[in-house]
């Protein structure tokens, strides 16, 4: 059953990416906040910890995490080991090859296609490993026939 929906921004003000998901402020004590800043690097990063699970995070100028971050908040994923990891500035996020597909997360169409060359036949798993269409979604159609003309490629 619908059990709701995660509440999700993802904006470009000036040449930063400013993305939002799930709780923006500790509504009480049994909130946990932790904040990294990285003044050099102009990155920010705010996460939001009950009950050790992520349940709210804000990242500005780098969206890299976006995609891990609403997968630990969609999951309720205990943390235990993964809550040093939220201090860190993030994983290197893959470059963008080909042309681009999904500006929210930065994906390109090959690498979509390289995901579909590695075994991701389904819609939904291209997404998950890409990031594309997790965002605002607009770009859900292009995936989609991207997806359609390798499988197509494959068949003929």
């Amino acid at each position: 059953y619908y059990k709701g929906s995660l509440f999700m921004n993802i904006i470009k003000i000036h040449g930063f990416d400013l993305c939002s998901i799930g709780l923006p402020e500790c509504p009480d004590d049994s909130y946990e906040e932790i904040v990294f800043i990285d003044k050099a690097k102009r990155y920010y990063k705010k996460c939001i910890i009950h009950h050790d699970r992520l349940v709210g995070t804000i990242l500005i100028g780098d969206k890299s995490e976006f995609n891990e971050f609403r997968e630990l908040i969609a999951n309720k994923t205990e943390l235990s080991d993964k809550r040093l990891q939220l201090l860190r500035s993030g994983s290197r996020a893959e470059p963008v090859l080909g042309k681009l597909v999904c500006s929210c997360n930065n994906v390109g169409a090959d690498n979509i296609r390289k995901k579909i060359a590695e075994g991701c036949v389904e819609l939904k798993d291209i997404c998950s490993a890409t990031g594309a269409g997790t965002g605002c979604g607009s770009c859900r159609p292009e995936v989609k026939r991207l997806l359609d003309e390798s499988l197509n490629a494959v068949l003929q």
